[in-house]
């Protein structure tokens, strides 16, 4: 506190004023004392009341300086406050344009790892676990992506797998205000990068940096069934429904494919010029059919883990299985790739397709079955023919077995003479194609035989029957002649099936000096007819106008339900009535 004021002094002198209150206290009547403390008192109440005001002047400056120093505090606070807000409302606004930009992604399923920051907007670095990573920009502006195992570049998003996680840095030109963004996804969400096609989004620049992981990716997708969901219209897809009316419309296209048609195969994906593959699920037991729309095209059929079922080759492909498979049909060409399949009893296993294929007009440039199926693939062979299931057997090489009541044999062969037969001298045989020049065949043999492997590691199966009861005709013969025609009416008992006919025998037919009369039974709309004899030419075709060989096209008898139809045999050498068997093939209606 700063010092009173200097009291003022009196101009008059202490003996003065003594002299004069002495005189007033007489004139008052008072005591002379009376004055002098009277005075005193107004002097002390004067020096009290100055000191006061001094004091009061001094709190009232510095209250007076605190309100200053407060009001220029406050506006000071003030000025960084709304400096701070609108630093703080730009910064919102930039990172909600970075979320804007990522939002899409993220709800795809990709999680946002960084995003740059207001100082150095151009430019993110993080270190991110193996898996598929995407950068962009909230301005839309390219991007360039790098990583130990390179880099790329180009419009956003910019999206690349890794098989090893890493430093990843995102680099572009933008503008402070603006910024990036770095997102990652496990890739067996998508299928890494053999799977990009079919993303829900078009990325604007892609790299392929996980091809030492890219397959069990894609194999890790399959298997979560992700591939299943729904992708956005428009976007390609991996597999679709292909409607019965689409099926009927290709098949119907050309009528060569009616072939197809009746061994059972149905339309189940198509590969279009914008996608890389279909996945397929091959039931249990069935055979595949790849058709290629140009020659030229090479197309495959991937397994898990990345082998190839069949393919790559110029041509369509066929593949028979016994076990089923989530397979992958791609397609390495410019055109579409249509993807059928049929039961392999059907079709007649891959022998049976082929055929059906070849019918159809389609060049088959690959065929294949696994190795462990290459018995049961013989076996679908015998019973497409009509041969019942109770006496057909199957084998695998190395371990053949033998039996030695089976006349009728179907190979499966990885290459020509894979097997070998090992005959008694007074054993003959016929094989239709020939043995040593086909990969699937059918023998007729006219008495025991004995098969081994030409050399270890040799791939082939093997299906043995004996006579089923249609061909009891022909028990005994052992001409190479008739050892033919057998094998030839084995293979068109196999095209009669798969157009829906059945071999039967004595039931509802006459036999007449030159020929047959059939009955119609119900259900029934045409019959093929032959008759079986122990002598030559053993088997006798029988039509109701135009001669027919086994050779060539079959005559087909319209006929209905109680309708009486006579057929003769071509052949003037037709045997007696006792001596031969008629076998007519029935279609039911369809």
């Amino acid at each position: 506190m700063a010092a009173p004021p200097p009291k003022p002094k009196s101009k008059q002198t202490p003996e003065d004023l003594a002299e004069v209150e002495r005189a007033l206290s007489v004139l008052q009547g008072r005591h002379p004392e009376h004055e002098r403390v009277r005075r005193e008192d107004e002097e002390n109440r004067a020096r009290r009341s100055a000191e006061l005001e001094a004091v009061s002047t001094l709190e009232t400056r510095r209250i007076r300086s605190r309100r200053a120093l407060m009001a220029g505090g406050i506006a000071a606070v003030g000025i960084v406050a709304a400096t701070g807000a609108v630093v703080l409302r730009g910064e919102l606004a930039r990172l909600g344009r970075i979320e804007e930009a990522a939002d899409p992604f993220r709800a795809m399923g990709f999680v946002v790892v960084d995003t740059s920051s207001r100082g150095a907007p151009s430019k993110v670095e993080a270190n991110v676990p193996a898996g598929c990573v995407l950068a962009t920009s909230s301005t839309g502006a390219d991007v360039r992506l790098a990583h130990a195992g390179g880099a790329v570049e180009g419009p956003v998003p910019v999206l690349t797998c890794l098989c090893e996680g890493g430093r990843v840095t995102v680099t572009g030109d933008v503008p402070a205000g603006e910024g990036l963004a770095l997102l990652r996804m496990d890739a067996s969400a998508f299928g890494g990068s053999r799977a990009f096609a079919f993303l829900p989004f078009k990325p604007g620049a892609t790299g392929r940096s996980d091809q030492a992981c890219a397959e069990g990716s894609l194999d890790a997708w399959l298997d979560s069934k992700r591939w299943l969901q729904e992708s956005p219209a428009g976007a390609a897809r991996p597999t679709a429904q292909v409607a019965p009316a689409e099926s009927e419309r290709w098949l119907a296209a050309d009528p060569r494919r009616a072939a197809l048609r009746l061994a059972g195969f149905e339309l189940r994906a198509i590969v279009r010029p914008e996608a890389p593959f279909a996945v397929v699920d091959v039931p249990a037991e069935s055979c595949v059919l790849l058709v290629v729309e140009r020659p030229e095209d090479r197309p495959s059929l991937r397994l898990k883990g990345g082998a190839l079922a069949v393919g790559p080759a110029p041509g369509d492909a066929l593949w028979c299985t016994a076990a089923g498979a989530l397979a992958v049909a791609q397609r390495d060409g410019a055109g579409e790739l249509v993807v059928l399949s049929a039961p392999a009893a059907r079709a007649g296993g891959l022998a049976g397709a082929r055929e059906a294929a070849e019918r159809a007009g389609l060049p088959i440039g690959a065929s294949t079955v696994p190795a462990g199926d290459r018995g049961w693939s013989a076996r679908q062979v015998l019973l497409a023919s009509g041969i019942p299931e109770t006496l057909v057997t199957s084998a695998d090489a190395p371990e053949l077995g033998g039996d030695a009541d089976a006349r009728i044999v179907a190979l499966s062969l990885e290459k020509p003479g894979a097997l070998v037969a090992d005959l008694p001298p007074d054993v003959f045989s016929f094989c239709e194609p020939a043995l040593d020049k086909a990969l699937s065949t059918v023998c007729v043999f006219s008495g025991p035989q004995k098969w081994r492997a030409d050399g270890a590691g040799t791939v082939a199966g093997l299906a043995r029957a004996r006579h089923p009861f249609w061909l009891f005709g022909l028990q005994g013969v052992n001409e190479p002649a008739a050892l033919k025609a057998e094998t030839q009416l084995v293979n068109l008992a196999r095209r009669l099936r798969r157009e829906g006919f059945e071999p039967t025998t004595i039931e509802a037919v006459t036999e007449l000096d030159k020929g047959a009369e059939v009955l119609g039974r119900a259900h029934e709309d045409a019959i093929v007819a032959v008759a079986l004899a122990p002598v030559a030419p053993w088997v006798f075709p029988y039509t109701d106008g135009p001669a027919w060989t086994l050779e060539g096209e079959p005559r087909v008898v319209p006929i209905a339900p109680l309708e009486r139809v006579t057929v003769t045999a071509t052949s003037k050498a037709l045997p007696p009535k006792a001596t031969r068997r008629t076998v007519v093939f029935r279609r039911q209606k369809r």
